[in-house]
């Protein structure tokens, strides 16, 4: 679900024993470049494909654990996709990289919040 939810943005979407107390991250694929270096090759006004890079998440974090018990109970909530944006923007955000669409993501944050207060 989380994969077809964010397939413009990312190649997979996959569970990693790295991480410990991070819900998720963002990897470069063996022969890709880094996110540091694609963007340094953008602004010198070269002709570099945006890549799509891989989502890894954290298995043992309690945000996937409720990501999981959510999509048991409905796996078509509409909700389950805002969730997967926000794993996406987190991981941008966890590496310095900008977002997608910051718009977008202010309002899911805005949202989440209204829904657990």
């Amino acid at each position: 679900m989380l994969q077809q939810k964010l397939d413009a943005h990312v190649k997979e979407v996959r569970l990693s024993s790295r991480l410990t107390t991070s819900p998720a991250c963002l990897v470069s694929a063996e022969h890709d470049y880094s996110p540091h270096l694609e963007r340094l090759l953008r602004q010198g006004n070269l002709n570099t494909p945006k890549q799509r890079r891989i989502l890894e998440l954290n298995p043992t974090h309690p945000l996937l654990s409720k990501l999981q018990e959510r999509v048991q109970r409905d796996k078509d909530d509409a909700l389950l996709g805002d969730y997967a944006e926000l794993l996406l923007g987190y991981g941008l955000l966890a590496e310095g990289s900008e977002l997608h669409d910051a718009v977008r993501f202010t309002q899911l944050v805005a949202n989440l919040m209204v829904r657990s207060l």
